[in-house]
């Protein structure tokens, strides 16, 4: 049995994508033929404002505390 890589960092990587370009393409600002293309025949009914939400919250969760960051790290051993 072939172990696989989860695809979590290109399903992330997509739907930023797409998000970017919808938003843009809300704002008015004109695609790239290639862009407006790519978002056409991904198109989808997806109820965008829970996939914000969902990056949003994945972006959250993997953030690392640095040494600058001000967090006592032994607070973290607790």
């Amino acid at each position: 049995m072939e172990c696989r890589k989860p695809k979590r960092v290109k399903d992330f990587a997509y739907h930023k994508e797409k998000m970017l370009l919808c938003k843009q393409a809300e704002q008015g600002v004109l695609l790239q033929a290639e862009q407006y293309d790519w978002l056409v025949d991904t198109d989808e009914e997806v109820d965008e404002q829970k996939l914000e939400a969902h990056y949003s919250h994945m972006e959250k969760i993997q953030e690392v505390p640095t040494a600058d960051s001000g967090i006592d790290s032994e607070l973290l051993e607790q």
